[in-house]
C-alpha cells in the first residue's frame, strides 16, 4: 500500500522527478543538439513540482491572516535565497574576471535583476531588441525559472487567502479552491497558447505563460484526497504502477523528441506537465525509486540547477577555447562537487538556524542579502557606462578624422596597408552602432522603430530633413538596418528626408502568404503593407539589403511552395516598385557565417567575432574565414538581373569587406562583424565613402 499522496514526508517519487529534471535540463544545456534536445522541458516538470508541493503546504496551513503569509514567505526566503544570492555573487565575480568586456553591462543588468526575480521579464524584453539575437547567452540567464517560481510563491497564496475568505462558511472549501485555481490555469493556458503562437521567444520567459503549469499541479493537491481514494481500491493500486510509467515514457517522449524548434510553452508544455502529474498522481512504490544516486540528485537537484549553467558559460571563456568533451566531464565533476558543498555548508545549516526562523532575522538578512548583490551589480554597471562613455568619445572623434588605412580604406587597391591580426581595433564594446541609434537621434531608435517577429507590425520613423524634397526609405530585415549608420550619415550631411521601415527577420519582399507556416505569416502581412506605404508615399529612393531566405529560414515555410523560390518574392517586389515608376538601390548582402552553414560557434568559432578575438588576441587569424565559406549568391540581387529595369539597380560592396580569399575579422584596426550575422556600426561608417556615390547618382539622376 503507498502513502497517501498528499503525506508530508520526503517522498521518493518526487525527488526522483527531480533528479531527472534537473538531469535533462543539463544534459540539454551541455549537448542541445544531441538524444537530449528536449531537455528543457525539465523546467516544467519543476514547475509541476513547485505548485504541488506549495499548494499542499498551503492546504495544510492555510495563511488567514498577514502573519500567515509573512510566516510562508519567510519559509521561500530561508529556502531558496541563500544559496541563490551566493552563487550571484560567485557568478558575478567569475564573469567580470574571465567573460569579454563586451559581456560586463548585459551581464551586471541580468544579475541585479536576478537579485530580485523579475530576471525572467528583463529576459523577455530583450528578447525583443532587435540586436539581441546574437548576443551571447547570459551566465545568470537560468534564473529566469527561479524569478517565475519566485513570482508564483508571491501571488499563489494570496489567492488562496482570498478564496478562503469567500468560503470562510463553507466546511469543505477544496471544490471552492479547484474552482478558483481552474479558472486562473485556463486564462493561464488560453495565453501560453496564444502569446507562444505570435511572439515565441517572449513567451518562453514570461511568468503569464507558465503559470498554468505551477496551478496544473497545485490542482493535484486540491483533487489528491479525491485521487487517493480512487487509487486506494483495488482496480486502482493495480493502476499506480501502469500510470507512473506512462507518465516517465510521456516525459521521456518529450526530452527526446522536442527541439529548440518546438514552440514551447504553448499547448506542447502541455506533454511533460501531464507527465509528471502522472508521475506525482499515482505515487506508485517502483523498485529503482529508493536508489540513492537519484535521491542524492533530487536531494542536491536546486544547487546543481544553479551552478551547471554559469560553469557551462564561463568555462570556455576561461579556457579561450571551445568546450570539449573533457571539457563536459569537468564541468560535471564540478556542478556536482559545488552543489553538494553547497548544500552541505550553506542551504542547510542557514535553513535550520534557530536565530532565523523568526520572520524579522529572516527578512532582514534576505533584504541585506539581496542589497548586497543589487549593489555589486550596480557598482559593475556604473562603471560600464562610464567606460562605454568614453570609449564612445573617443570612437566618435577617430572616425570624424582622417586616418589613412581605417576601416574599410585597408582593402583600397595599392593602399599597402596590410592585414590587421593582432594589436588595438574598434570597436571593443557592444554597442555597435555608432551615432545613428544613439540619443542625439531619437528618430531612429531601434526598439520604437522595430517590427518585433512574430507581431511586425508596421512602424516608420522619420528622421534628418523632413522638409526635404528627396524622400529616402531604408526597408527590410537587420540586414538593411545594418546600413543605417551610413545611409543616415549620408541624409544628414545632404538634407534628405530619411523613412525606415525595418522588421526582425523579414525582407522587403513579396512572399505569398499562403506559402508561410502559421505562426510566420504576419511577416506576408507585413511585405504587403510596406510595400504598399512606400508606393503610396513615392519616394525619391528606396535602399535595401536584406539576409536571404536560405537554409536558416526553411523552417518559416510549408514543406510545398509549388517551386516557389526567394528570387520570386524578390522579383515581385522590385516589379511593384519598379511600375510605381520608384526608383530602388538594392545592397548585395555582406558576407557572413549566416550565409553559410557555418554560423554555429560552438563548431566554428570564428561565428562569434566578439569572443573569438578575445581568445586570440596576438593573433587574430583564427578568427578569420575563407570569402567563399561566407559568400553566397544574394537571391535579390539575382532577381535585380531578372528584372533588368533601368529603376532597380544593385550595388556590390563585398570587396570592401573581404579581401579577395578571406574575410577578416578585423580591418583597418575597425572589428568588421558585430556577431554572427551583422556588420558593426563602425565599419559600416568605413564604407560610406564607397556607398556614397552611388545614393548621389540615383538622387541626381531622380
Amino acid at each position: 500500500m503507498s502513502r497517501p499522496l498528499g503525506e508530508r514526508d520526503v517522498r521518493l517519487d518526487i525527488q526522483v522527478l527531480r533528479a531527472f529534471a534537473v538531469v535533462v535540463v543539463f544534459c540539454g544545456h551541455l549537448w542541445p543538439h544531441g538524444r537530449f534536445s528536449g531537455g528543457f522541458v525539465g523546467v516544467d516538470i519543476f514547475f509541476v513540482i513547485s505548485g504541488f508541493l506549495i499548494t499542499s503546504h498551503l492546504l495544510g496551513h492555510v495563511p488567514t491572516n498577514l502573519r500567515g503569509l509573512l510566516d510562508f514567505w519567510a519559509r521561500r526566503v530561508r529556502r531558496l535565497l541563500p544559496a541563490s544570492l551566493a552563487v550571484l555573487v560567485a557568478t558575478a565575480v567569475a564573469a567580470w574576471w574571465w567573460l569579454p568586456e563586451t559581456e560586463w553591462a548585459d551581464t551586471a543588468r541580468q544579475v541585479r535583476a536576478a537579485a530580485t526575480y523579475w530576471v525572467n521579464w528583463q529576459l523577455a524584453g530583450d528578447s525583443i531588441d532587435y540586436f539581441g539575437a546574437g548576443k551571447p547567452a547570459s551566465p545568470v540567464q537560468h534564473y529566469w525559472s527561479l524569478s517565475v517560481e519566485e513570482q508564483f510563491y508571491l501571488v499563489w497564496p494570496l489567492l488562496i487567502l482570498v478564496l478562503t475568505w469567500v468560503g470562510w462558511r463553507c466546511r469543505d472549501r477544496r471544490w471552492l479552491y479547484f474552482s478558483g485555481l481552474l479558472v486562473v490555469v485556463g486564462a493561464s493556458f488560453w495565453w501560453s497558447v496564444t502569446y507562444t503562437k505570435t511572439f515565441p521567444a517572449a513567451a518562453y520567459f514570461v511568468t503569464t505563460t507558465r503559470v498554468w503549469e505551477l496551478g496544473a499541479g497545485g490542482l493535484l493537491a486540491v483533487a489528491a484526497p479525491v485521487v487517493a481514494r480512487m487509487l486506494a481500491t483495488r482496480w486502482g493500486e493495480r493502476a499506480r504502477v501502469p500510470l507512473a510509467y506512462a507518465g516517465w515514457l510521456v516525459m521521456g517522449a518529450a526530452v527526446l523528441r522536442f527541439s529548440e524548434t518546438t514552440a514551447i510553452p504553448g499547448w506542447r508544455a502541455a506533454v511533460p506537465v501531464v507527465g509528471a502529474l502522472l508521475v506525482i498522481a499515482a505515487n506508485a512504490p517502483l523498485d529503482w525509486y529508493p536508489v540513492r544516486a537519484l535521491q542524492w540528485l533530487g536531494d542536491h537537484s536546486y544547487s546543481i540547477y544553479l551552478w551547471h549553467w554559469p560553469l557551462l558559460i564561463i568555462e570556455p571563456a576561461a579556457l579561450h577555447s571551445a568546450r570539449g568533451s573533457k571539457d563536459d566531464v569537468a564541468i560535471i565533476v564540478a556542478t556536482l562537487v559545488l552543489a553538494a558543498l553547497t548544500k552541505r555548508f550553506l542551504e542547510d545549516p542557514v535553513r535550520t538556524m534557530a536565530w532565523w526562523r523568526r520572520p524579522v532575522p529572516t527578512y532582514a538578512m534576505g533584504a541585506t542579502g539581496m542589497a548586497v548583490v543589487i549593489a555589486l551589480a550596480g557598482t559593475w554597471i556604473g562603471v560600464e557606462n562610464r567606460r562605454q562613455d568614453d570609449y564612445q568619445r573617443q570612437l566618435a572623434a577617430k572616425l570624424r578624422g582622417t586616418v589613412p588605412c581605417f576601416g574599410a580604406a585597408a582593402l583600397d587597391p595599392g593602399s599597402n596597408c596590410g592585414r590587421t591580426l593582432n594589436g588595438e581595433y574598434v570597436p571593443n564594446s557592444s554597442t555597435w552602432q555608432v551615432g545613428a541609434i544613439s540619443e542625439s537621434k531619437p528618430g531612429l531608435d531601434s526598439q520604437k522603430c522595430n517590427s518585433a517577429a512574430h507581431e511586425w507590425v508596421v512602424t516608420r520613423c522619420d528622421a534628418g530633413d523632413l522638409s526635404s524634397p528627396v524622400t529616402v526609405v531604408l526597408a527590410g530585415n537587420s540586414h538593411a538596418l545594418q546600413w543605417l549608420e551610413a545611409v543616415s550619415s549620408i541624409a544628414e550631411t545632404e538634407h534628405w528626408h530619411l523613412i525606415t521601415y525595418y522588421a526582425e527577420g523579414c525582407p522587403l519582399a513579396a512572399w505569398p502568404r499562403k506559402y508561410f507556416m502559421p505562426q510566420f505569416a504576419r511577416c506576408a502581412d507585413w511585405e504587403e503593407a510596406v510595400l504598399g506605404s512606400i508606393v503610396q508615399l513615392k519616394p525619391t529612393l528606396v535602399v535595401t539589403s536584406n539576409l536571404g531566405y536560405n537554409f536558416q529560414f526553411n523552417g518559416w515555410f510549408k514543406p510545398n511552395i509549388n517551386g516557389f523560390k526567394a528570387v520570386d518574392a524578390y522579383t515581385a517586389a522590385y516589379k511593384r516598385l519598379s511600375k510605381a515608376g520608384i526608383k530602388t538601390l538594392v545592397i548585395n548582402d555582406a558576407p557572413a557565417s549566416s550565409g553559410s552553414d557555418k554560423s554555429d560557434p560552438a563548431k566554428f568559432p570564428n561565428a562569434d567575432p566578439i569572443r573569438c578575438l578575445e581568445a586570440h588576441p596576438t593573433d587574430y587569424a583564427p578568427c578569420s574565414a575563407p570569402r567563399t565559406d561566407w559568400e553566397y549568391r544574394d537571391p535579390a540581387v539575382d532577381a535585380v538581373k531578372r528584372i533588368r529595369s533601368p529603376r532597380i539597380t544593385s550595388i556590390d560592396l563585398n570587396d570592401h569587406i573581404c579581401g579577395p580569399k578571406i574575410c577578416d575579422a578585423v580591418i583597418g584596426g575597425v572589428r568588421v562583424r558585430q556577431d554572427y550575422s551583422h556588420l558593426t556600426g563602425t565599419y559600416v561608417h568605413t564604407l560610406i565613402p564607397y556607398l556614397r556615390p552611388a545614393l548621389l547618382a540615383l538622387i541626381t539622376d531622380a
